[in-house]
Order: structure tokens, then C-alpha cells, then sequence
């Protein structure tokens, strides 16, 4: 932390902005340590980093929609979103942990060191992306496909710093799981 002092970079602020609603203990611990992989020099502009849920959302924003992928869905029931900056408001991520953990798979899995940042890095990440493809690394691509492109690189980036002992035993079971990947998606576009 020391060294991003001295750079003159800082980290956004973590703000958690709950309603009849208790996240997991330690949640706030999972989101830093995923931040701290991310290079600061993407993390400029980004001001703040909102942890809520869908009751903190008033009215309107319930009703709100955002687009995902090719349709819109309302932001209750997104997993996160991003606000770019505008000439009033800093850029932001809202993150909605309930969302996040109702799509989370079994309980156990947070127990378990390597799992526990399963579906939360993908959204973190996801719009960290979006960031990233807003303000620093232009693409014309398609937005959510360069977000996806971005959380990849982050969450692999991730894994690389924060599991580098595991990587000679997790590179083969990559390797399976990438090819299964493929499988099921070659599956799928022979059904339609």
C-alpha cells in the first residue's frame, strides 16, 4: 500500500450501503483482495466501489433496467453495474452482494480457500472491465465482450499472485475444464 502512496494512485473506496440485509463475514476482506491484484493504473478514475442490496435500492431504482448482453433486465436483479463518469459524478461499481450470493453455489464453497472468490470475481471483474474499456483501453468491439475479455485477464492475473503455489496441480484441471467448456458450448449450438 505503501508503494501506491508514494505514486500518487489510491484504491477506490469500499462502501457498503446495506438494508435488513447481513453479508457474509469477511465479504468486505474478499472484495479488497481482489482489488489489490487489479494494476493500479486501471483503477484510475474508478472513485468508489458500492457493496448493497436490492432492498437499499429506492423505488425508481428498482424499476430501473440496464442492459446485459442484448436485453435490458431491471437493476434488482443484476449482479452489479457500472456508472461512468460524468461531469457531476466520478466513475462507480455497484455491487449487489445478494444477487451475487443467490447465484452463488452451495455454502461450502466460501470455506474453501481457492472457491470462495467464485462468483464474486467474475462481477468484479466483469465491471472493472467496463472501466477499463471505458477510460484507459478503447476497443470497438462490443462492451460486454471486451468486460468478459478484461475479467478474464484480471481473474487469471488474480489466481497467478494470489494461488501461484496451486498453479502446477490446477494447470491440468484447467486445461479439462477449458475443454469442457468448448464441449458444452459446441453442444449448445448444434441443439439450436
Amino acid at each position: 500500500m505503501a508503494e501506491l502512496a508514494d505514486a500518487g494512485v489510491s484504491r477506490p473506496e469500499l462502501v457498503e450501503n446495506y438494508r435488513d440485509f447481513e453479508p457474509p463475514a469477511g465479504f468486505r476482506s474478499l472484495v479488497e483482495d481482489l482489488l489489490k491484484s487489479v494494476p493500479p493504473k486501471y483503477l484510475v478514475g474508478l472513485n468508489t466501489i458500492v457493496l448493497t442490496n436490492r432492498e437499499a435500492l429506492t423505488h425508481d431504482q428498482r424499476r430501473e433496467r440496464v442492459w446485459s448482453r442484448n436485453r435490458k433486465i431491471r437493476l434488482a436483479e443484476a449482479r452489479g453495474a457500472y456508472y461512468r463518469a460524468t461531469r457531476t459524478s466520478p466513475a462507480s461499481i455497484t455491487l449487489y452482494v445478494d444477487n451475487i450470493l443467490a447465484s452463488h453455489v452451495p455454502t461450502w464453497i466460501t470455506k474453501v480457500p481457492f472457491l470462495r472468490y467464485c462468483d464474486l470475481d467474475t462481477v468484479l471483474f466483469h465491471e472493472i472491465g467496463h472501466h477499463i474499456h471505458a477510460v484507459h483501453v478503447r476497443v470497438y468491439e462490443g462492451k460486454e465482450n471486451i468486460a468478459e475479455d478484461w475479467s478474464r485477464t484480471l481473474r487469471r492475473r488474480f489466481f497467478r499472485t494470489h494461488y501461484w503455489y496451486a498453479l502446477p496441480l490446477l494447470y491440468p484441471l484447467a486445461l479439462a475444464i477449458i475443454l469442457a467448456e468448448r464441449i458444452m458450448t459446441a453442444a449448445k449450438r448444434r441443439v439450436r
